[in-house]
């Protein structure tokens, strides 16, 4: 029996009845490695995280007496420290927004906005960089396809929970204020609640990025000696856990949604809780995108219905609150309810689709390019001319098990073929 549309209202977080969708769980896989970062993207970008700490303490910075002086870490943080991090911006802008925190103490004399304002001066020359923009909370480093927002915290006085402190808000307008936060603690715990795959499931991400995944970042050609060597990565290991892949999706719906519009959008850290709170689908990758959007439309009718909040705390730090400047007005709250709304007719209608028609559907959820560039890898994988390659699914769970795993006897008892098709798209891809 098929859920209907009803049925996903009815039972918006826990469903008792619905089906797998393997074939579209394998083509929202595909959409994942579209629009996240290469391995190569991952090495550039933790190259740049590396340099941070060298230019911040070179001879003529105005940090460096400071930095030297004072117990210093410098690391990643938002969707780069659990490995969420997704082309944002417009249709044609591939363009990846990653973050890192400055964590030291800073002179009790400092004003609230001096912190930000030493920090633009310091950057300044940072390697190959285009453009500096001082924000409200953080200092913008800008390259082609990548932006770096790096924050300063000011750690709370010892003994102190791990990396706990305050963040400065320092807006041109207005009054400027600290905020409460611990973005290391909130990475320790999605880490900690997601629910993690089996190696089947990993060992075939590995594989799709190794055959499809698109590099956008440029190799970094000037590079001292010590910058050549294998050093440990500063960006953590992705977490390559359903729910992740469900908030990819999620991030890159919203911000094309969001990029029409041209008004303030929600903060990623908002969904990045919510995507571990609505819990775990066993269902697959398509299920966990419903279960995720159910969840929040749940929060959002509630909100809306209340004419307050939702408040979302972090459950490392609960005096910081990760929506402290969202939502402002009742249209915020319904619009948020109403994208989900969508994306769950969006993703049913995909469950009853033939291929030729999920395109379309893929299309207007996650971007006309994005949309032929997944058909494109899913092309060259399931219907390649020189090698009909088959993917498995396991009855239950809908997911996706290696052509090399399925000759196992125990493995081929679960495993069902995903169907065929014969769609093949005529129009030119992008390179």
């Amino acid at each position: 029996m098929r859920v209907t549309l009803r049925a996903i209202r009815s039972f918006p977080v826990v469903r008792s009845i619905q089906e797998t969708a393997p074939g579209l769980d394998d083509l929202l896989l595909d959409v994942v490695t579209v629009i996240e970062l290469s391995d190569h993207d991952r090495e550039v970008a933790d190259n740049r995280y590396r340099r941070l700490k060298p230019h911040l303490e070179r001879p003529s910075s105005t940090l460096r007496e400071l930095l030297l002086n004072n117990s210093c870490l410098i690391y990643a943080q938002g969707s780069m420290a659990i490995g969420a991090t997704i082309i944002g911006g417009a249709e044609d802008e591939d363009r990846f927004d990653v973050d890192a925190l400055v964590d030291v103490a800073v002179p009790a004399h400092w004003s609230n906005d001096e912190a930000l304002d030493q920090l633009y001066k310091a950057l300044q020359g940072f390697p190959d960089v285009q453009k500096i923009v001082r924000c409200t909370r953080c200092v913008q480093l800008q390259w082609t396809f990548m932006h770096m927002d790096v924050t300063m915290l000011d750690p709370m006085a010892d003994p102190r929970p791990e990396r706990v402190g305050e963040i400065f808000h320092s807006p041109d307008i207005g009054a400027s204020y600290r905020v409460p936060s611990n973005p290391y603690g909130f990475g320790l715990w999605f880490r900690k609640n997601v629910t993690y795959p089996t190696q089947k499931f990993l060992d075939e991400v590995k594989s799709r990025r190794r055959s499809f995944a698109i590099d956008r970042l440029p190799s970094m050609m000037a590079m001292d000696k010590a910058e050549q060597e294998r050093l440990p990565p500063v960006v953590p290991p992705r977490v390559d856990a359903q729910q992740v892949h469900a908030l990819k999706l999620m991030k890159r719906y919203l911000n094309l949604r969001y990029e029409r519009r041209g008004i303030k959008r929600p903060p990623s850290i908002y969904f990045t809780k919510l995507s571990v709170t609505c819990g775990y689908e066993p269902l697959g990758l398509t299920a966990q995108l419903e279960r995720f959007a159910a969840k929040i439309r749940i929060e959002m009718d509630a909100a809306f219905a209340a004419n307050n909040g939702p408040h979302e705390t972090n459950p490392a730090y609960e005096v910081e609150q990760l929506n402290d400047r969202w939502p402002t007005t009742q249209a915020d709250r319904k619009m948020l309810a109403d994208d989900m709304v969508a994306l769950l007719e969006g993703l049913q209608k995909a469950r009853e689709a033939e291929i030729k028609d999920v395109v379309a559907v893929l299309s207007d959820l996650f971007g006309e390019r994005v949309s032929k560039r997944t058909l494109d890898a899913f092309n060259k994988r399931v219907d390649q001319r020189s090698e009909r390659r088959t993917l498995h699914f396991e009855r239950g769970t809908g997911a996706i098990i290696p052509a090399t795993a399925v000759a196992a006897p125990a493995v081929a008892r679960s495993a069902v073929e995903v169907p065929r098709h014969n769609f093949h798209c005529e129009d030119d891809h992008e390179d």
